[in-house]
């Protein structure tokens, strides 16, 4: 029967052990091993899942800058959220100021140009369309305004020339980034981008401060 070693708890197969159990503890003791082995890159990770105490080797190093980074919460790393961007469902984005949580892209769509409140109860959803208001007639906007329909229809539409709209609302166009006349005013069509909070955003702090 295999004995396991004291630091990493590694599997030590005795001579009496079934081939296919030395091969399975083997395997496992491998993957012990990666999960702790250096890691090395030029800045934190933005994907995965992490645990408190994993560290990322910087492979840049130079004076002042650090020796790496270090989890120190655990959770699922991600890029950043930026706006007027392309997200597809799946994609994962934390808050520009943390705020301990991740967020999930549960309809594809594009951020909009302010960033959304991020809920921070458990599965809770967010529409991005921070700062945006339903259309009207004959009133002055200015560019990275940004407008629903009056009906519905999934999208919203940011003013990328100012002006005034027109007395009657517009045929709003219906694929991203086309562009929709209105009085003197121009507006860019985007599908909405909705988010679900789904869990812990890993934390990562440099260490190793090079002098």
């Amino acid at each position: 029967m295999s004995t396991t070693t004291s630091n990493l708890s590694l599997k030590k197969p005795e001579l009496t052990d079934e081939k296919h159990q030395t091969i399975q503890d083997l395997a496992e003791n491998f993957q012990k091993l990666d999960d702790v082995s250096d890691r090395y890159a030029a800045s934190p990770p933005t994907s995965g899942n992490h645990v408190v105490r994993q560290r990322i080797w910087n492979d840049r190093p130079s004076i002042g800058g650090y020796a790496g980074w270090i989890c120190t919460r655990s959770g699922r790393a991600a890029p950043k959220w930026t706006g007027l961007t392309s997200y597809a469902i799946g994609n994962y984005i934390v808050p520009t100021t943390d705020n301990g949580h991740v967020y999930e892209c549960v309809q594809a769509g594009y951020s909009a140009v302010l960033e959304p409140t991020f809920p921070v109860v458990n599965g809770a959803e967010v529409q991005d369309t921070r700062g945006a208001t339903t259309w009207s007639p004959n009133k002055a906007y200015n560019q990275q305004d940004i407008v629903f329909p009056t009906v519905d229809n999934g999208r919203f539409y940011v003013c990328t020339v100012a002006g005034d709209s027109g007395a009657f609302e517009p045929v709003w166009a219906t694929s991203n980034g086309i562009t929709t006349n209105d009085g003197t005013v121009v507006w860019s069509s985007y599908r909405i981008a909705r988010w679900r909070e789904a869990g812990n955003a890993a934390m990562y702090r440099p260490f190793g401060k090079i002098d």
